[in-house]
Parts: C-alpha cells; sequence; structure tokens
C-alpha cells in the first residue's frame, strides 16, 4: 500500500474547509517522547483487532485507560481475542508506522476494513490533536470537525466508554 502523506491529510482538511492549527516539533513516537510539545491535548490512537479479523481504530483521551475487557464487551466480542495490530497491519490498513497512527490515515481504508471507535470523553476536550499522517507536526481541530473529516472518509464511529 502507499504509504499516507502529510500532503494529502492537509488537502482534505482544506478541502473540506476545515479551521486547524498546526504545531510543528521534532518526530515523537509516543506521548512520553521527551520532544513532544507540551500543553497539546494528549490523546492516544491504537490501531487494535479481533485475531484474524475485525480491525478497530480507537481514538481516546491520553488519560482514559484501555480497559479491553470493557471494550471487547461493548463490541461483543471475547477480550481474549482483541490484540493490537502489527507494523503490516498499521501499514497495509492505514498507510502509517507505529508512532503516526492518525484518525487523518483511515483514508487509506477504501475497503472500509476498519471500524472506528471514539471514546466519549474526546469532546469534552476544547481541541483535539492528531498528525497529519507525519509525527513531525500536530494538528489541532474541533470535535465537530473530526466528525466532518470521519464522514468524509465514509468511516462511521461507534461511541464506546
Amino acid at each position: 500500500m502507499k504509504m499516507a502523506t502529510e500532503q494529502e491529510a492537509i488537502h482534505l482538511l482544506t478541502d473540506l474547509k476545515i479551521n486547524y492549527q498546526r504545531v510543528d516539533h521534532p518526530a515523537i513516537w509516543t506521548m512520553d517522547d521527551p520532544n513532544a510539545p507540551k500543553g497539546l491535548p494528549e490523546v492516544k490512537n491504537l490501531l487494535l483487532k479481533k485475531k484474524k479479523s475485525d480491525q478497530f481504530y480507537l481514538y481516546l483521551t491520553d488519560n482514559t485507560k484501555v480497559d479491553f475487557k470493557s471494550l471487547a464487551d461493548q463490541l461483543g466480542i471475547a477480550h481474549s481475542r482483541l490484540t493490537f495490530a502489527s507494523e503490516d497491519d498499521l501499514e497495509n490498513l492505514l498507510g502509517v508506522v507505529s508512532g503516526m497512527v492518525t484518525p487523518l490515515a483511515l483514508m487509506h481504508d477504501t475497503k472500509h476494513e476498519v471500524q472506528v471507535l471514539l471514546n466519549g470523553r474526546l469532546k469534552e476536550l476544547p481541541l483535539i490533536s492528531a498528525h497529519p499522517n507525519t509525527n513531525t507536526a500536530t494538528i489541532l481541530l474541533t470535535w465537530t470537525d473530526l466528525l466532518t473529516v470521519l464522514d468524509e472518509m465514509d468511516h462511521h464511529p461507534i461511541m464506546i466508554d
């Protein structure tokens, strides 16, 4: 699969007339990275899967602990079947590598193999942060704009606790 690019993420936001803020920074691989800019909304982006089938993109606030048992219950699957996606899965489904997972890469899921899961606490944030398919910048957008972007990519999220 073609790798996701920053240009296509910015192009999508521009086409949708999304007002966003951009923060450039050194490459960051995790929220604990010492290069991570201070003061930005901290979120987690995880690509999960049910073993050998069903992929889930989970987007939640960083202070939300992932309770795999509860999540599996909400999805109606056995929690022992829910795992992290592999590097190959990230590249094949979203065109990104670990550390660059972002809702903006969902445009690469043209077969709609990934179900988007949004933690309800995200809408409490004044702005939501996302990488524009690169980990050397962060885009800040509103909850409403995130939903607009997902709708444009034909990814209709499931709200989770």
